[in-house]
């Protein structure tokens, strides 16, 4: 049984590092996602939305037959 205590050592080892760097990439595409959610959410806040073509008023189209 002592024998083994180096590779329980080494799986430990490699999946505190494996599990680290996907910590670091979760993180990193958290970031990107809030920066482009604060980018998309601040050119909205300083350009207003507008319609592509005015609708017609109700009163002013005619009745269909």
């Amino acid at each position: 049984m002592p024998d083994n205590w180096g590779f329980v050592a080494a799986a430990y080892t490699l999946a505190a590092v494996i599990l680290g760097g996907y910590w670091r990439m979760l993180v990193r595409k958290e970031r990107a996602l809030t920066a482009l959610v604060r980018d998309d959410h601040t050119s909205r806040s300083r350009h207003p939305s507008r319609p592509g073509h005015p609708r017609p008023e109700p009163a002013s189209r005619p009745p269909l037959p």
